[in-house]
């Protein structure tokens, strides 16, 4: 089994990429939807009444977080992103339904369970620095009506025509694991492909996915609970491929890259940022992009390369933001004559993992 260096983007793939975007792909997200609140100012005293410092407060920033931002993620590509999860009857569901309403999100497959808060994540920021995060939210499981009604709507949306799901796990209750191994058997008997955005250490409800994306932290947890050993991570992860019974894992691994598994093969691609300032987010955009690229019709060789470079963007800015298409297609085309000169992948670019 070997691992290769992921290369630059040769002008050969780059020349099968839309120029415009990936108008015409739908992407149905299924899972975790929040909102995501700043809270930002600057301190300049502590508190008379507790040694606790006093933000001075300037501006608030709101935002679609969870399966939310992946489906921003989407609709920054140029693609048309399909919502499917639960929501509360409160004042963050407004907030997020108009959010997802100005950037032209789908939300057919959004149900309201009254009983259940929105997930808000409420966090207090001090110029760039995050003082303390507050989190209003159920994890409970859902109701079995409610359970019913979304998976109703997410078949509906798959029978309507879709070209690919995301499943967005947050552990906050949606994907339960019945729930998420009737979405993948509806998908598999479509011949749709389902992208996996992990949050168990078991990961067998996710049996038959075309490609889980768990980052590092995650794959280690799922490699313990087959009794892997951590150091063995291209053992685990082909040992990982095969029990799970999917086309593919992608090891997401911040500042070290990303390793694609598929097959008997295994590819390294090394991360493209030369500064990080805020990985926020970036797990959103890789399983966006990659599920795009492949709704799209092309490879997941090309659809990882993509989200690298997606990936390589989103995290030089602050907080919680979906990739641009004008800032992802200017990597994409720039450069050309250097990008056709770029080797492909192959075994003269085996490395030690």
């Amino acid at each position: 089994m070997n691992i290769h260096s992921g290369a630059a983007l040769p002008a050969s793939i780059a020349a099968t990429i839309p120029r415009d975007g990936f108008a015409g792909t739908r992407v149905l997200v299924v899972g975790d939807l929040m909102l995501d609140r700043y809270i930002l100012g600057t301190v300049t005293r502590i508190s008379p009444e507790a040694p606790v410092p006093v933000l001075a407060v300037k501006r608030e920033r709101v935002v679609a977080g969870g399966a939310g931002n992946v489906a921003l993620n989407i609709a920054g590509l140029k693609a048309q992103a399909i919502l499917a999860g639960v929501i509360g009857a409160d004042s963050s569901a407004q907030r997020l339904m108009s959010i997802l309403a100005e950037n032209k999100i789908e939300v057919t497959g959004i149900v309201t369970e009254s009983s259940r808060p929105t997930t808000c994540k409420t966090r207090v920021m001090c110029d760039n620095h995050q003082i303390v995060r507050m989190d209003e939210e159920s994890s409970e499981a859902l109701t079995t009506a409610t359970g019913d009604q979304l998976l109703e709507k997410v078949v509906a949306i798959l029978d309507e025509g879709c070209h690919a799901v995301i499943l967005s796990d947050y552990a906050k209750g949606v994907l339960g694991a019945g729930f998420t191994r009737k979405v993948i058997a509806a998908c598999a008997s479509r011949s749709i492909p389902v992208l996996v955005d992990p949050k168990r250490s078991d990961y067998t409800p996710y049996s038959g996915a075309t490609c889980i994306t768990p980052n590092l932290k995650e794959f280690k947890a799922a490699s313990i609970a087959i009794a892997m050993e951590e150091h063995e991570m291209s053992v685990a992860g082909f040992e990982l491929l095969g029990r799970l019974q999917c086309k593919s894992l992608l090891v997401t691994q911040g500042a070290d890259g990303m390793t694609l598994f598929t097959g008997e093969h295994s590819y390294h691609f090394p991360a493209l940022a030369e500064e990080v300032f805020d990985v926020s987010g970036a797990g959103d955009t890789v399983i966006s992009t990659v599920a795009t690229v492949l709704g799209s019709g092309l490879d997941m060789l090309t659809a990882v390369q993509l989200s690298n470079i997606a990936a390589s963007l989103v995290v030089r800015k602050a907080g919680t933001a979906p990739i641009g298409w004008d800032d992802l297609s200017e990597v994409i085309f720039r450069d050309r004559e250097r990008h056709d000169s770029a080797p492909s992948f192959g075994p003269n670019q085996s490395v030690a993992v």
